[in-house]
């Protein structure tokens, strides 16, 4: 089985992280989303590295992919960050994923089109934590997972890795 998965608030609270630095450049923002998009690429440049670098890891990552490695499935990570704010994105991530000790088989960067990709590389379950990545996704006919606290999706939800894997396993089986 090849799983795809997505990094920030996917693999990671990458919000979380932003959130801690957001107090710092603009304590009247609650989330960085909703900053302008000067404002945004401000933030970004000044705080990318060390958001990236400090996002805590979601509930059960480390042991869904532990067990996803232990059956021999292919792991995919598909992701959209890019050197737009850094030129040294691309380290800091493999860095994060290896002090972390999250095995992959293969990563991609600066990805837009998650579903052209997953679908080229043979994905049969993609984990993302954004609605509209996903509709991109299912398109291809792949079966995908939204980790969120939103109750509104239109995909398979689960709030915590260790649900995801119930569900992968239950497949399975």
């Amino acid at each position: 089985m090849v799983v795809g998965i997505d990094i920030d608030d996917t693999i990671s609270d990458t919000s979380l992280s932003a959130a801690k630095y957001l107090t710092k450049y603009n304590n009247k923002v609650l989330d960085y989303h909703n900053l302008s998009l000067e404002d945004y690429d401000e933030f970004a440049k000044l705080y990318i590295e060390n958001i990236m670098s400090e996002a805590p890891l979601k509930e059960g990552v480390k042991e869904a992919f532990e067990y996803l490695h232990n059956k021999e499935y292919t792991i995919i990570i598909i992701t959209a960050r890019n050197l737009k704010y850094s030129d040294n994105i691309y380290d800091i991530t493999k860095e994060y994923l290896k002090t972390n000790r999250l095995k992959y088989d293969k990563i991609l960067f600066d990805r837009e089109k998650k579903g052209l990709d997953a679908n080229n590389l043979g994905v049969d379950i993609f984990i993302d934590d954004k609605e509209r990545v996903l509709d991109d996704v299912s398109k291809y006919g792949i079966d995908c997972i939204r980790i969120t606290r939103d109750k509104n999706s239109k995909h398979k939800t689960f709030i915590n890795w260790f649900d995801i894997i119930k569900y992968i396993d239950g497949k399975e089986g």
